[in-house]
């Protein structure tokens, strides 16, 4: 009869869960195939709101409409070069059984912005093509 110790059994449970992982993950599409099923979102107005604290916040706030019922954000990117602040925002890949909207569903998001570090200066902020301005430090 075999004696059952905690090192078997803890052995026993790793490879079983290795097991269970290994199985479950098939092979990944290419990161480029994932990407360019994504499709941006319509913006119609981007807004940049300086709260109060320390740190002091900086929110831009996003509204516009999304792709289609269906549709989520699955991938926002940002990037600052300089004194301009590029945000990207993109919607889940389109669903062929997603009924039909003929009225637009709108949306709003606030991102946060960590100014930290950020020089001072007069800076630009582009979301998926509309800008807006905003000086940092904020004038007091």
């Amino acid at each position: 009869m075999r004696r059952i110790t905690l090192r078997w059994f803890v052995s026993a449970i790793a490879t079983a869960l290795v097991g269970v992982y290994v199985a479950g993950c098939g092979p990944m599409p290419p990161a480029s195939s994932q990407a360019s099923a994504l499709r941006p979102i319509a913006v119609e107005a981007v807004e940049v709101q300086i709260g109060v604290g320390s740190p002091i916040p900086v929110d831009v706030f996003v509204s516009g409409t999304w792709p289609d019922l269906c549709a989520q954000l699955a991938e926002m990117t940002q990037r600052i070069a300089g004194p301009k602040i590029a945000i990207e925002l993109l919607a889940s890949p389109v669903k062929t059984d997603c009924p039909p909207d003929y009225l637009g569903l709108p949306f709003r998001i606030a991102i946060p912005l960590n100014v930290v570090e950020l020089p001072h200066a007069r800076y630009s902020v582009v979301v998926n093509g509309v800008s807006t301005s905003f000086d940092w430090p904020a004038s007091q």
